[in-house]
């Protein structure tokens, strides 16, 4: 019983985290397509850099927090 509510509670942080990661990723590529007269060189390098945190970062700290709630619960 304990295992299934960290599990899952862990489990809803990394879809959040995803979500999350994946509305912030498309803010950012379409603030980017709109500052590519700004800075045109830096466009791929930050968009790569962008999709590692928004998409490897995020979830994982979203999963993090999950999992401390679900110990939450179990207190």
């Amino acid at each position: 019983m304990r295992a299934t509510i960290l599990g899952w509670s862990a489990l809803s942080g990394l879809v959040l985290g995803l979500m999350a990661g994946l509305t912030a990723f498309a803010v950012l590529v379409l603030g980017g397509e709109l500052a590519a007269a700004v800075m045109p060189r830096m466009g791929t390098r930050a968009r790569v850099i962008a999709a590692f945190i928004t998409l490897v970062v995020v979830p994982i700290v979203g999963a993090t927090l999950g999992w401390l709630e679900g110990r939450l619960k179990l207190q």
